[in-house]
């Protein structure tokens, strides 16, 4: 036990950081299977539709590019 004016030791410190964070998980409600695959799938599409649009963008200011350059 830690003295008046002085902070707790490092293990007391750990295990309390470790049960409360043991407390905070059993109030967390975590995702059904089915609902975790729809947001997974939903960030895959996302993430196709924007890396079209990046390489689309690319490509157009590529050749862009070469033709005011004209490489």
């Amino acid at each position: 036990m830690a003295t008046a004016g002085s902070k707790p030791g490092i293990f007391q410190r750990t295990s309390r950081f470790l049960r409360e964070c043991w407390f905070e998980l059993k109030k967390t409600s975590w995702p059904s299977s089915q609902e975790l695959t729809k947001s997974t799938l939903l960030v895959l599409a996302a993430m196709l539709v924007i890396a079209i649009w990046i390489g689309g963008l690319d490509a157009l200011l590529g050749l862009i590019t070469k033709r005011l350059v004209g490489w």
